[in-house]
C-alpha cells in the first residue's frame, strides 16, 4: 500500500512513537548513546521496538536513522558507517514489518549544525552528506521519507529537495516550534506560515514533532490548518521532560495523551503518533481512542 491510498482509507492514520526515551525507559540504552548505533551492535533490541509499536496499533513506522547523518556520526568518530547504519535500519525495520501493510519512513533528523552564514555549515556540504542517506534509505526499501525536529527551514528545504531529485516518494516535513508571545516559532523564529510559504505543495505533508507538549501541538496544528490544505503530521512528546530523583521523565500518560490525540484529530490532524517519552502503551491508547475516527 502507497501512502495516498492509506491516508484515503482513514480519517487518521496512526504511526509509531518515541525509540531513544522508549530504549532508555527499558534500560537498554546508556545515557550519551546514540540510538542508531544500535542498528549494528543490538539489531534485535531495534527490531523489538519496531515489533512493539506495530503490534500496538502503529500503520507507519520510523527507521532508527535520525541521528544516522555524517555530521552527528563524525562525534562519535562513525561517520564512515553512516551508510551501513542507514541500511541496516531499514533491513530491521522491513523484517519486522513482516507481511503487515504497516508503511515504513526513512527518518531523517537535522545535522546538528548551523547553516553559513550563522554556522560553518555550507549548504554544499550539508547536501552532499544527506543526498547519501537518501540514496540508500531508498534503494533498500522505505516507503516515504519523513524529514523531523527541524527548527531551521532553509536546511529542511535543501533536504527536501535533495530527496526530490533523487526519488519519487512522498517526503512530509515535520518541524519542532515552541509557542510564545507571538504564537509558535522555530528556534530560528520562524512561524507556521513561513513554514507554508516555504514548501507549499512540493511536499506530501507538513506537521510538526517534539518541542511541548500535547497541548501547545494542538495551537501548532490549529495554526497549520488555516494556511494550507495539506494533509498534517503531528508527534507530540508526553508531556514537558521533568527531571525527578535524577531522571529525566515525560508526565503525560497514555491515556492522557489519548485524550489529547482526539483533541488533535478535531483540529485537523491526519497522522498522529508521539515523540519523546511515548512509549507502545501510549500509541495503543491513541489507536483505542480514534477508533471511531480510523476509518
Amino acid at each position: 500500500m502507497k501512502l495516498k491510498e492509506l491516508l484515503a482509507e482513514k480519517r487518521v492514520v496512526i504511526t509509531d512513537g518515541a525509540v531513544g526515551t522508549w530504549l532508555a525507559e527499558k534500560g537498554e540504552l546508556q545515557p550519551g548513546q546514540p540510538p542508531e548505533l544500535l542498528n549494528l551492535s543490538s539489531p534485535a533490541t531495534i527490531k523489538k521496538v519496531h515489533e512493539e509499536y506495530l503490534e500496538a496499533g502503529s500503520e507507519i513506522i520510523l527507521t532508527n536513522t535520525f541521528g544516522a547523518n555524517p555530521f552527528k556520526l563524525a562525534r562519535v568518530s562513525l561517520a564512515d558507517k553512516t551508510e551501513e547504519i542507514n541500511r541496516q535500519a531499514v533491513l530491521l525495520a522491513r523484517k519486522a514489518r513482516g507481511n503487515t501493510p504497516a508503511l515504513i519512513a526513512g527518518d531523517i533528523g537535522p545535522a546538528g549544525e548551523l547553516l553559513e552564514p550563522l554556522g560553518n555549515l555550507s549548504a554544499e556540504k550539508l547536501v552532499s552528506g544527506y543526498r547519501k542517506i537518501v540514496s540508500v534509505l531508498a534503494d533498500e526499501g522505505v516507503d516515504l521519507f519523513l524529514l523531523e525536529t527541524f527548527s531551521s527551514l532553509k536546511e529542511a528545504e535543501l533536504i527536501a529537495e535533495t530527496i526530490s531529485k533523487i526519488s519519487s516518494l512522498p517526503s512530509i516535513v515535520s518541524l519542532t516550534f515552541e509557542i510564545g508571545k507571538r504564537g509558535p516559532r522555530t528556534l530560528m523564529g520562524e512561524s507556521p506560515e513561513d513554514a507554508v510559504r516555504a514548501f507549499g505543495n512540493s511536499i506530501f505533508s507538513l506537521g510538526t514533532n517534539c518541542g511541548g507538549d500535547s497541548r501547545e501541538a494542538i495551537i501548532v496544528i490549529s495554526a497549520l490548518k488555516k494556511q494550507t490544505g495539506l494533509p498534517l503530521w503531528v508527534k507530540p512528546n508526553a508531556g514537558r521532560p521533568q527531571i525527578f530523583e535524577g531522571k529525566t521523565v515525560f508526565p503525560e500518560s497514555p491515556e492522557e495523551a489519548a485524550e489529547q490525540a482526539k483533541e488533535l484529530a478535531a483540529a485537523g490532524a491526519r497522522f498522529i503518533g508521539g515523540c519523546c517519552g511515548t512509549a507502545p502503551a501510549h500509541i495503543k491508547a491513541i489507536k483505542n481512542r480514534l477508533i471511531n475516527l480510523h476509518s
